[in-house]
């Protein structure tokens, strides 16, 4: 008896192992990664990295052509702020699908939405199967740049947009150029010591910081009429400096550092203090602001 109870609960979780890696698709690392701790500190902190995010949005709507548009698509879209607002932009009578590989950041996603107009689905844009043609709109808010073969997937997600309808996403420029990761980075790795080599084209928020090799991946996937703005921006907060203090212990290239080093509790608050220090500086009328500079990127299937 103990052995088919044994064997039946493995069943089970070779079933929901297999099923994970369905929605992961060709990205598992990825699913992982999102699906795990780190995951669920952006579920903790959607509320507040969505008000730092708020110009990078302005940017990413900002004259967007939803007209006659029935079908819209957002691309990795967290926990769904991206997808409510393109469904105000597109009407009620249009569908606005919601896409990630995070079941976390979806479940928040689906709790803070209305049915009408809006789905949200876990899988992986690089190998999940759409309907050819099925959007007439796509967009991504820093979504689009953790694929292990973003040339595959970027041809995937060309099929799911119809014949001279619009991809619109927004993506980071050089590490250099952003201080809301820079800064919280170079003070991690000079009281920790860490080693910590910029990132290069690999699957990550700044995979696609190379502007000439980003404009590469969309023309072999076969896009046209591709333009890449480059625009300086700005991420600010009314967060008060301790509360911006531990969401950087929590999310972006800080905490990618921290947990690199592994610190004693006592470095913990050391790095804690110092950012709580850099806070105060950056802090004027209310406002912790950060520089930033994305890219704006439209292409047409």
């Amino acid at each position: 008896m103990t052995r088919i109870v044994r064997k039946e609960i493995d069943l089970k979780r070779n079933k929901n192992e297999a099923l994970k890696m369905n929605n992961y698709g060709e990205n598992d690392k990825q699913g992982k990664y999102w699906n795990e701790a780190p995951g669920q500190s952006w579920v903790n902190n959607d509320t507040a990295m969505n008000e730092r995010l708020q110009n990078i949005s302005d940017i990413l709507f900002e004259g967007i052509d939803a007209n006659g548009c029935k079908n819209g698509l957002d691309i990795g879209c967290g926990a769904g702020s991206t997808t409510r607002r393109l469904a105000t932009i597109m009407g009620n009578q249009a569908t606005v699908t919601g896409l990630d590989i995070s079941e976390k950041l979806l479940t928040l996603a689906r709790s803070q939405s209305d049915s009408l107009g809006k789905f949200f689905l876990q899988a992986d844009a690089q190998s999940y199967t759409f309907e050819p043609e099925g959007f007439d709109l796509a967009i991504s808010r820093f979504g689009v740049m953790f694929f292990e073969n973003p040339l595959k997937a970027f041809q995937n997600i060309k099929s799911a947009i119809q014949k001279g309808r619009e991809l619109r996403f927004v993506c980071w420029a050089p590490l250099a150029a952003n201080d809301f990761f820079l800064s919280p980075l170079n003070t991690v790795v000079d009281i920790t010591g860490v080693s910590f080599a910029e990132p290069g084209n690999e699957p990550g928020p700044l995979a696609f910081s190379d502007r000439t090799y980003l404009s590469s991946i969309l023309k072999a996937a076969k896009f046209s009429s591709i333009n890449i703005d480059v625009l300086e921006t700005s991420i600010t907060t009314k967060d008060s400096v301790e509360k911006n203090a531990s969401l950087l212990m929590e999310i972006g290239m800080a905490f990618r550092a921290i947990k690199e080093a592994a610190p004693s509790d006592e470095v913990l608050d050391e790095i804690r203090e110092a950012f709580i220090t850099d806070g105060n500086k950056r802090l004027q009328n209310g406002l912790i602001s950060y520089g930033a500079k994305i890219y704006r990127v439209s292409a047409v299937a």
